[in-house]
Protein backbone atom coordinates (compact mmCIF):
# COMPACT_ATOMS: atom_id res chain seq x y z
CA UNK A 1 0.00 0.00 0.00
CA UNK A 2 1.45 3.29 -0.77
CA UNK A 3 -0.24 5.78 1.45
CA UNK A 4 -1.52 5.94 4.68
CA UNK A 5 -4.88 8.24 4.80
CA UNK A 6 -5.23 10.19 8.59
CA UNK A 7 -8.96 11.23 8.61
CA UNK A 8 -8.93 13.07 11.69
CA UNK A 9 -6.23 15.70 9.76
CA UNK A 10 -7.59 14.78 6.66
CA UNK A 11 -3.70 14.13 5.75
CA UNK A 12 -2.01 11.83 3.07
CA UNK A 13 0.46 10.23 4.30
CA UNK A 14 2.78 8.08 1.93
CA UNK A 15 3.27 4.61 3.64
CA UNK A 16 7.18 4.34 3.43
CA UNK A 17 7.62 7.75 4.69
CA UNK A 18 5.38 8.09 7.31
CA UNK A 19 6.93 8.87 10.86
CA UNK A 20 6.65 10.13 13.80
CA UNK A 21 7.46 13.80 12.43
CA UNK A 22 4.20 13.45 10.69
CA UNK A 23 1.98 13.77 13.57
CA UNK A 24 -0.84 11.08 13.44
CA UNK A 25 0.78 9.10 16.61
CA UNK A 26 -2.81 10.60 18.16
CA UNK A 27 -5.02 9.50 15.35
CA UNK A 28 -7.55 7.13 16.59
CA UNK A 29 -6.75 3.65 14.83
CA UNK A 30 -10.47 3.62 13.09
CA UNK A 31 -9.89 6.78 11.56
CA UNK A 32 -7.00 5.48 9.50
CA UNK A 33 -6.57 3.53 6.17
CA UNK A 34 -4.41 2.46 3.89
CA UNK A 35 -4.78 2.76 -0.14
CA UNK A 36 -3.17 2.13 -3.19
CA UNK A 37 -5.56 4.19 -4.88
CA UNK A 38 -4.52 7.18 -7.11
CA UNK A 39 -8.32 7.69 -8.09
CA UNK A 40 -9.10 7.65 -4.73
CA UNK A 41 -6.38 9.71 -3.08
CA UNK A 42 -6.94 12.28 -5.88
CA UNK A 43 -10.73 12.39 -4.70
CA UNK A 44 -9.75 13.12 -1.08
CA UNK A 45 -7.63 15.44 -2.62
CA UNK A 46 -10.76 17.23 -3.93
CA UNK A 47 -12.25 16.92 -0.74
CA UNK A 48 -9.58 19.42 0.88
CA UNK A 49 -7.54 16.52 1.70
CA UNK A 50 -3.67 17.43 2.04
CA UNK A 51 -0.27 15.61 1.58
CA UNK A 52 1.89 15.10 4.92
CA UNK A 53 4.30 17.69 3.80
CA UNK A 54 7.26 15.58 6.07
CA UNK A 55 6.56 12.43 3.43
CA UNK A 56 6.42 14.14 0.88
CA UNK A 57 9.84 15.92 1.64
CA UNK A 58 11.17 12.01 2.36
CA UNK A 59 10.10 10.98 -1.16
CA UNK A 60 11.58 13.51 -3.13
CA UNK A 61 14.65 11.29 -3.48
CA UNK A 62 12.57 8.15 -4.40
CA UNK A 63 10.53 7.43 -7.84
CA UNK A 64 7.45 7.35 -7.72
CA UNK A 65 5.78 4.40 -9.03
Amino acid sequence: MRFFIDHKEKRIHRTLSAGDACGFNDTPAEEREFTSSLSYIEQLEEDQYDRCHHCEVNTISQPVK
